[in-house]
């Protein structure tokens, strides 16, 4: 029981971060963050993560600020869901 409310209390913290951070810049730095933690992504998630950051990015230098949090705000998801993964394996 224990383990499984550190799950729900890490998916939460991510959560928040990851919808309060709007500013583009600032949901850089969550990436920068996460993708330095501890946990890893497989394959996929690294595509993933890499395609949507990289869309991010681009749409920054467009200007377009709105949809760069939106492309960032889908990396970061992925991010967190590999993160309560990880959580959760560790837990086990």
């Amino acid at each position: 029981m224990k383990k499984v409310m550190q799950l729900i209390i890490a998916a939460m913290f991510v959560f928040i971060v990851s919808c309060s951070s709007s500013d583009p810049q600032d949901q850089l730095k969550d990436i920068d963050k996460l993708m330095n933690s501890e946990f890893t992504l497989n394959d996929e998630e690294t595509g993933i993560v890499n395609a949507h950051v990289a869309e991010g990015k681009k749409q920054l230098e467009q200007g377009k600020q709105k949809e760069a949090s939106e492309a960032l705000a889908k990396a970061i998801k992925v991010l967190s869901m590999a993160e309560d993964a990880y959580i959760f394996n560790k837990a086990d």
